[in-house]
């Protein structure tokens, strides 16, 4: 005979004592224990040294990064890979300056315009100390800033076609798999790299006013760095 069809009385003249008679009496009775427990002397010990296992583990681990870590995606177009966020997507998707005579002349060769002053802008920020001794307040150097933006777009887009044709040579030469290997790694880096500038971003590395040169700089190194890891990530150099 089924329990739910015995009567209270019944129960009790079998000899057994029944604590609960419904499921959310019992429900409510373990939260209730739980909860005493959680705060009881060894409740709290038990606690403090699961919180010291894990700190030590996370330690030995080394610090982690939310974006590589995270939504690993394993029928994606590059396996083991988290996809491209949709920050990162919508920086690749923004316009270059092509009505700039200078990205268009960055672009067609590094001889035609004087490149020996980027290097600096095209390293992972903090960046190096900016020598131009102009008022940062003046217009002059706002159009020199702006100036200085085109040709870094002409130039780093040069050059992604230069590596897109190196890509496509290599994959003919040594495998689209070997390629596709590196490529990951190379992916994978650039997601590190990505994690540490949000960061430097997310705490406000350069004031917009008073550091007007470097905090544009900064948001064209994200945005190439965004436009890079898509265009890796989704096999564009084979367009």
């Amino acid at each position: 005979v089924l329990i739910s069809s015995l009567s209270r009385t019944t129960i009790l003249l079998m000899g057994r004592r029944v604590k609960y008679f419904s499921l959310d009496q019992k429900t409510s009775a373990k939260r209730t224990s739980d909860l005493k427990y959680i705060h009881s002397p060894h409740g709290n010990q038990v606690r403090s040294t699961y919180r010291q296992t894990r700190q030590r583990r996370k330690q030995r681990k080394g610090p982690e990064s939310s974006l590589v870590n995270s939504s690993l995606n394993e029928t994606s177009q590059m396996p083991l890979l988290p996809l491209p966020t949709d920050e990162m997507i919508k920086l690749y998707n923004e316009p270059l300056p092509t009505d700039s005579r200078l990205f268009a002349d960055a672009l067609r060769s590094p001889d035609v315009l004087d490149e020996s002053d980027l290097g600096r802008w095209k390293k992972e920020p903090p960046f190096e100390e900016d020598e131009d001794t102009t008022d940062p307040y003046s217009d002059g150097y706002l159009r020199f800033t702006k100036s200085l933006v085109d040709v870094l777009h002409g130039v780093r887009l040069r050059e992604q076609r230069e590596h897109d044709a190196e890509l496509r040579e290599e994959m003919l030469g040594r495998g689209r798999d070997g390629v596709l290997q590196r490529l990951r790694k190379r992916i994978f880096k650039l997601l590190e790299m990505w994690e540490r500038v949000q960061k430097l971003l997310g705490e406000g590395l350069y004031h917009p006013f008073h550091q007007s040169r470097e905090h544009t700089m900064l948001y064209h190194f994200v945005q190439w760095l965004g436009r890079t890891i898509c265009h890796l990530y989704y096999h564009k150099f084979l367009d």
